[in-house]
């Protein structure tokens, strides 16, 4: 019997199809890439939720002078001219 040339096409194609998904650089690899793109998905968000709570915190310094007071004496221990930081030590 004699083959056409379409079925030669077609079982090339397939073979060729079948190939593909089996080495390293196919199925396999879609699969770890997918995996590698949730991660960095996930990790993007967190980074997002990050950044918004800085913008807030920045918003909040630069409309408020108490938030700006607040911060420089919880953070920096500041404290104004007429008053006097007293330091406990704890005692073990």
């Amino acid at each position: 019997m004699r083959l056409s040339a379409p079925l030669i096409l077609m079982l090339c194609a397939i073979v060729a199809a079948v190939v593909s998904f089996l080495t390293d650089d196919g199925f396999a690899r879609l699969h770890t890439l997918s995996k590698s793109l949730e991660q960095q998905q996930r990790s993007n968000a967190r980074l997002e939720e990050s950044v918004q709570s800085l913008r807030r915190q920045v918003a909040g310094l630069q409309g408020d002078a108490r938030t700006v007071e607040k911060a420089a004496r919880s953070d920096l221990g500041m404290a104004r001219s007429d008053e006097m930081i007293v330091v406990f030590e704890k005692k073990e």
